[in-house]
Formats: structure tokens, sequence, C-alpha cells
């Protein structure tokens, strides 16, 4: 249990409520709980009113529905610091009120309250984001276009490649079919899928999206104002990772190792992919995953310290620290604070209207060292995928009820594709040109404007079946028959039928091309024959519909482009993670030659002190001897005389 010390604090408190600002003097406060993080904050504070009546103008605002914000500001009062650390601020929304009043007088007309009111708060994408479940498609738009369709009044600094990347199609299933998956869990899950880095400013009321952490200057903290320091190692993870392609053509796996795993322990990750680059991306995003977490320390206070403490901050443990301290030759940062602020005067009457105050004070931090790679995220719920939505297919050219398919090729990648439009949305997505239900040796291409049910994954789309039937495929049902009905229209198509007519079993062809009709039909005890064109039709102009050709080479076209975008973006994050990798490294080898530097001059310094101090011993010594001798030589002169 931590030890509280006695500080005197500024707090400011602003309540926006309705878009009236309300500000409470600091010493009106009596108590305020911080738990903040490097991905965000919860707190909690508690506040006197003096004699407000009841039409005071916080409390009408305060007993309305209105979205509530708050600010706080904490810094110390500390006269011996020449420049002072910025003050620790939060910025959020409240997740729920309370107000206790006690009445002021003897007499009933008095309608002057002291009110207490309670609010506890966090950051505005905790609050917005748990409460947001969107259930939509998109097609040809990045997630940083998402984000920003999503990101209501929050600021988010998107400083990742990934997320400028188009895609073909991205879907969202957080909706309230999936209990307790909100879009903060769709953002935490998709970080930590793609090995990004959430993070949130609390100075600053902003929110990061990178694939790397922040870099900067790292503060020196005093030894003085410690209490006590706490190593504390996380457990190390003891799995390597597989990764598995069962693409029947050609399935591998690769092994990724990891130093501390134990032996035949591995976490799979199963795919099925005909496409190289993405199963290699896979293992590439899986090697940069498998991360062992580094020892952190918890640090717990005894003063308010001289430089910022908040999430994010870079410290150096200063030269007053022990030699060989854990963590002491390594830059850390800020990744946890916990504040705890109780007021030496609680009663209602005490410190109204004063901006200061004396509090009892718990305050510690967590740091991880300034290279750590592993990110902490809160826990999440992963969405649930694939929902399931009806389409239909989208075969483009020709009448509406003619029955045409469409199969586009990827140039790059030889994957074909049919095309299904999505009315609820009105997208269009590619699904795999697959037989579906059927084996191999039979073709049947679902045709234009059939409806179908589609499985929406995240980045994909699958057929899972067909819903209804075409028109005119359908038998009577007192002929209890079966039909297959080919062909482009009911003007030119084929269709072969087998029904039962007075119980009797009838297998019949009927062939039609406008005017020209054969049929070939086989009953009980006979078989039919007939061959007919009608002189009344006469044969149609000759056309011929290039529209599938030139949607096929638009669908060509976007997939190449979007495959060069894709690869281009690969590239770049790739040569990114070099640079940065080399920067590092810099880095370490800038810092390592320092720290040589310094113990080299530290060593020169000493031996430069050793001999300024044997020089003046010397000196010394010279000086007593000619004393001596000139205290020998007087005494002489005085003999002389």
């Amino acid at each position: 249990m931590s030890k509280a010390f006695q500080e005197e604090l500024q707090i400011g408190l602003t309540l926006t409520l309705g878009g009236q600002a309300f500000t409470i003097p600091g010493g009106q406060v009596k108590h305020l709980a911080v738990h903040l993080r490097s991905h965000g904050f919860t707190a909690s504070v508690t506040f006197w009113t003096s004699l407000e009546k009841k039409d005071a103008p916080l409390f009408k605002a305060f007993s309305k529905p209105d979205l509530v914000e708050v600010k706080v500001s904490i810094a110390a009062v500390d006269p011996s610091l020449d420049t002072p650390p910025a003050p620790i601020v939060l910025q959020g929304l409240a997740r729920s009120r309370r107000i206790l009043a006690e009445t002021h007088g003897t007499t009933k007309t008095d309608q002057r309250v002291f009110r207490r009111y309670t609010l506890e708060f966090a950051d505005p994408a905790q609050v917005l984001w748990r409460q947001h479940r969107p259930v939509e498609l998109h097609t040809d738009m990045s997630m940083a276009e998402i984000l920003d369709l999503h990101k209501a009044s929050l600021q988010i600094n998107q400083d990742w490649a990934l997320l400028r990347q188009k895609q073909a199609m991205l879907c969202l299933a957080v909706g309230a079919d999936a209990p307790e998956v909100s879009f903060y869990d769709f953002i935490l899950w998709y970080v930590d899928a793609n090995n990004g880095v959430f993070s949130y400013d609390s100075q600053r009321n902003q929110y990061l999206l990178a694939d790397s952490k922040p870099s900067g200057e790292a503060a020196s903290l005093s030894s003085l104002r410690v209490r006590s320091v706490r190593a504390e190692l996380p457990p190390p993870i003891r799995h390597a990772t597989r990764v598995l392609n069962a693409v029947a053509e050609g399935p591998t796996t690769t092994d990724i190792p990891q130093p501390q795993a134990a032996s035949a322990i591995s976490r799979d990750v199963l795919l099925r992919t005909p496409v190289t680059d993405e199963a290699e991306q896979r293992q590439k995003l899986e090697k940069a995953r498998l991360q062992v977490r580094q020892r952190q320390l918890q640090v717990t206070f005894k003063k308010f310290p001289a430089v910022d403490i908040f999430p994010g901050a870079l410290l150096r443990l200063d030269a007053l620290w022990p030699v060989g301290l854990t963590g002491g030759d390594e830059e850390q940062r800020v990744l946890e604070l916990d504040l705890e602020l109780f007021a030496e005067r609680e009663g209602k009457h005490d410190e109204q209207l004063a901006p200061t105050a004396n509090y009892q004070v718990l305050l510690s931090t967590r740091l991880e060292p300034a290279d750590e790679p592993v990110v902490t995220l809160p826990p999440y719920r992963v969405p649930r995928y694939p929902i399931h939505v009806e389409g239909l297919v989208h075969a483009p050219g020709g009448e509406p009820d003619d029955r045409r398919y469409l199969i586009t090729e990827d140039e790059k990648t030889s994957v074909h594709s049919f095309h299904m439009t999505v009315p609820l949305w009105n997208k269009t997505v590619s699904v795999p040109a697959e037989p579906i239900h059927f084996p191999g040796h039979f073709f049947f291409p679902p045709y234009k404007n059939t409806r179908v049910k589609v499985a929406l994954y995240f980045e994909r789309a699958e057929l899972i079946r067909f819903i209804d039937w075409k028109p005119g495929v359908r038998s009577p049902q007192d002929g209890q028959g079966d039909q297959i009905l080919l062909g482009l229209n009911k003007l030119s198509q084929t269709g072969i039928t087998h029904d039962f007519q007075d119980d009797k079993p009838v297998w019949r062809i009927h062939r039609t091309s406008q005017g020209d009709t054969q049929v070939v039909r086989m009953g009980e005890g006979h078989l039919f024959i007939q061959v007919k064109e009608s002189p009344s039709s006469a044969a149609p102009t000759p056309t011929y519909d290039v529209t599938p050709q030139v949607d096929a080479a638009k669908g060509d076209l976007t997939a190449a482009v979007g495959g060069a975008i894709g690869q281009t973006s690969a590239a770049y994050q790739g040569a990114m993670g070099a640079v940065r990798a080399k920067i590092k490294a810099a880095q370490a080898e800038a810092k390592a030659a320092l720290g040589g530097a310094r113990k080299e001059v530290g060593a020169k310094v000493a031996a430069a002190k050793a001999n300024i101090q044997g020089a003046t011993a010397k000196m010394a010594q010279g000086v007593g001897q000619l004393s001596g001798a000139a205290a020998e030589a007087k005494a002489a002169l005085e003999k002389l005389r």
C-alpha cells in the first residue's frame, strides 16, 4: 500500500454543459482519482458548491441530460522550481453524475443549500465509441477515410501508412446483433491485429494511430522525490508461431521461432490463399507481432516530481540514483499514472473560492524501456465475422431479365471473381469465382440479378448460397417436375424438363432461338422430335454488346491499380521500417558511445583530480620546507646581529 504525502496543489476544474462553461475553484475539489494509461483514462471528481439556490445555473444545467465535458488540470505549488513541469491535464466526457444536497439554516423558507457534485468521466473515445455500433459496407476506401466518418468530435493523428491504403472492400460488423462489441473494440482489434500503436495524449486530448511509438527528448528524473522503485518482470510468452497456407495446389507451413518458446509449443495462423504475396505479408506481420515484453519499473513518489510524468513522456534517471540500478542506464517511457487526491479540509465550508488547497496525495507511475516494441492495449472484444446479407449478382449489359454472367480475372494474381451488388448499401463486392456447391465438372455461374446470400468478412466476401429461382425455371406444383433452364432469355434458351403427366414420367428438351425451335420429347411408348421455324419471325439485326467486356476490363484495371497501390504501400512500409530500424540502431550506438565517452571522461577527470591533489600536496610540502628554511635563515640573521 502506497503512503500518502502532503502537497499544496492548484486544481483547475471546468465543466461545459449545453454549451455553457462553469469554472469551479480548486479549493472546492475534495477528491480526485485518476487512472491514466497510454491509451486513455478513467477518473472521478467530487466538489462542493456554496449556498446555491434552486435556480442556480450549474444545478439546472447539471440536472439536464446534456453531454458534460470535463477538463481538469493538476499542478503542484512548488516555489523551489524555477521551471515547473506542465500541469497534468485531463479532458473527457462524463459517464455518470450524482448530486448530494445539504440545507443551510433552520427556516423552511431558506432555499440555499450546499451541493456535493460527483462526476465519473473518461477520455472521449471510451465514452462515445463504446456506444457506437455501426454495420456498414465500404468499397474502394481506406481505413483513414472510415475513421474520418466515425471520429465524431475526436482528434486523431493518423501516422500509419496502412491506414491510407485503399481497400477493395471494408466491412464494419459491430452492430447490436453482436452483443457488447463496439466501435472502440473494433479499433483496438484492428490495431492489435496489424501490430500498430493506439495511444492517447492527455495534454492535447489527441489520439495517435501509428506503426511505431513516438520518440522525443528524455527529462531527468530525480531520486529525491521518489519513495520506492520496484522492478516487475512480465511473464514471457512460451510459444512460437506457424503460418499455414491451406491452398491445395501449393500448401506451405512457415515456422517463426521465438527464443523463449518451449519445445513444440506454437500458435498457428491458418490461411487459404493462392496469392503468394498475401501469405508472405502475413508471415512478416506475425513475425513482427511475436515480441517478448521487457521488464517494467513501478515508481512511487513522496513528492510531486519536477518533470512531466504523464503517459508518453520520456524519463532518464539522474546521477543521484544508485549505480547499477535496474533501468538506470536506459531511457524510460511513462506507461501508466495513478493519482488520488484527498483534501485535508473536507468540510463543505472549507476552502470555498480558494484557488489552491492542501491534499494528501497518492502518486505512482509505471515505466517501460523507451525502445519497448510491445504495445499495451486495454482488453477488447473481437468483432464477429462474417455477417450475412442479401445480394444481387452483378453482370452488366443486356436487358434486366437476361441471364448473363460476368467473371473477371486479376492480371497480377490470376484470381477469378464474380461480382455481387449489396442493395442495402448499393455497393458491389467481389467473391471468388468457385463452383460453390457443385462439383468441379459442373459449370453453372450465377446469372445477373439472381438473389444470393453473401457472407461479408472485414476485407473479403464469399457467396454462400442462392435464395430464389430465376423467372420461368420453377415447374408447376401439380407436375412434380424438375427443370434446368439454360441460355440468355426466354427468346434464346434451352430448357431440360422432367415431370409427370398422368402419373407417367416425361422428359423433354426445348430449344428456342427467336422463331427457330427444336423439341425432343420422350413419354410413355413414344419419342417425339420436332424442328420448326416460324416464317413470321424476322431475323433480328445482329448486335454485339461489349458492356460485359468493358466492365471486365474495368474490374481488371481496378484490381491491378489496387494491387499496385498495395504493393507500393507495402514497399513504403518496409522501407520505413528499415529506416526506423537503422535510426534506432544508430541511436543505440550513439547512446553506447556517449555512455563510454562519459565513463572515459569521468576516469580522466578522476585521474586529473588525483594529479591535482598530488601536486597540491607536494606544493604544500614545498611551502612547508621553504617556510622552515626561511625561519632558519631568520634565526641565523638574528645571531649575527
